[in-house]
């Protein structure tokens, strides 16, 4: 919601440029007091490239711009697609986190009720399928770099590439929002700066940081349901609070997502990973 805010004011890749820029200068102060011993080897820099450019600087800007065309409802449900492309990659990737039908199932039934509570409430615009083609790219390259990162993860620590990838991207769009777009048409005013500074902190300094430290305690299919879970309170809260009318989509929505979740997360006996 406050992306689609966000939108109505500042230029998609302008935005996000601004965005990763405060988000990065708030975070290097904390990195920079411990001191770190910032990897530099070529396996750390093409985790540092891999996260920057394919996930903050390409998913990102797609998605910017895929949801000026969508609903921002149906821009979740893609995003909630994950978890299935993580699954499938990891399986390649990652010897240790073999396709299962446990966490095959469990994408397939998060992803069925994010779908279950979000259509509920219908769209606020015609569908363009220029936008769901952008998001649904952003998915799939966003997937690539949280399971090339979890592969290197002892070897680069997950906490320094979030600063450092953050960093590259602020360097790379707000140029090329100049490149692309006008970002001296930005509107500044209360709404903008708020929603601006939301996406940055909230959205960015803080999910970011939980996400990155997580690479070093659980498996990267159990990281990707993560995403799965917010648009169920989301709902819950506009339903509470905002009058929103779900019925009973969103109870049996968000059963299936807690589920699937549950499925991917809950742990099998060691050696066997099938079902």
């Amino acid at each position: 919601m406050a992306l689609k805010i966000s939108l109505n004011y500042i230029p998609p890749i302008f935005g996000l440029g601004l965005r990763f820029t405060i988000s990065s200068l708030i975070l290097w102060p904390f990195l920079l007091r411990k001191k770190p011993k910032i990897n530099r080897s070529s396996i750390a820099i093409r985790v540092y490239l891999s996260f920057s450019l394919s996930s903050f600087v390409a998913a990102y800007s797609l998605t910017y711009w895929g949801a000026q065309f969508i609903y921002s409802s149906l821009a979740s449900i893609i995003w909630a697609l994950l978890p299935i492309f993580v699954s499938i990659l990891a399986h390649f990737m990652l010897p240790s986190e073999p396709l299962t039908l446990r966490r095959f199932g469990g994408g397939l039934l998060g992803l069925a009720g994010v779908a279950a509570i979000l259509t509920s409430n219908g769209g606020e615009k015609e569908v363009q399928m220029a936008g769901v083609l952008a998001i649904f790219l952003a998915v799939a390259l966003a997937s690539v770099p949280n399971v090339y990162l979890k592969k290197h993860h002892k070897t680069v620590n997950p906490l320094h590439v979030n600063v450092i990838a953050q960093s590259i991207a602020a360097i790379v769009l707000i140029p090329l929002s100049f490149l692309l777009e006008e970002p001296m048409t930005t509107v500044w005013n209360s709404t903008s700066i708020i929603t601006l500074v939301y996406l940055a902190i909230f959205g960015t300094v803080i999910t970011w940081t939980i996400y990155f430290w997580l690479y070093n305690h659980i498996s990267v299919n159990q990281i990707s349901t993560l995403g799965l879970i917010p648009p169920v309170f989301a709902s819950i809260l506009g339903w509470i609070f905002l009058g929103e009318n779900y019925g009973y989509e969103l109870f049996t929505g968000g059963i299936l997502v807690f589920l699937g979740v549950y499925l991917i997360h809950s742990r099998q006996v060691h050696g066997r990973e099938g079902i």
